[in-house]
């Protein structure tokens, strides 16, 4: 059984989050639910509405 990592690293996850990401554009919005290590998981939370910046992809915490 493969063994479960950040999806930012090789970190073991500390919690599945669900996430908005974008690119560009805010308004195109994708949704989808991703594991996530601690210190990263700090980072998307502490980005707020701006989102998390990771390879040209922005990440916010929930679906909203």
């Amino acid at each position: 059984m493969p063994r479960l990592r950040c999806k930012f690293c090789t970190s073991p996850p500390l919690e599945e989050v669900a996430v908005s990401t974008w690119t560009s554009d805010p308004t195109n919005v994708t949704r989808e639910t991703v594991q996530l290590c601690i210190k990263h998981l700090a980072r998307v939370k502490k980005a707020g509405t701006a989102g998390h910046l990771h390879k040209g992809v922005r990440y916010k915490t929930g679906f909203w």
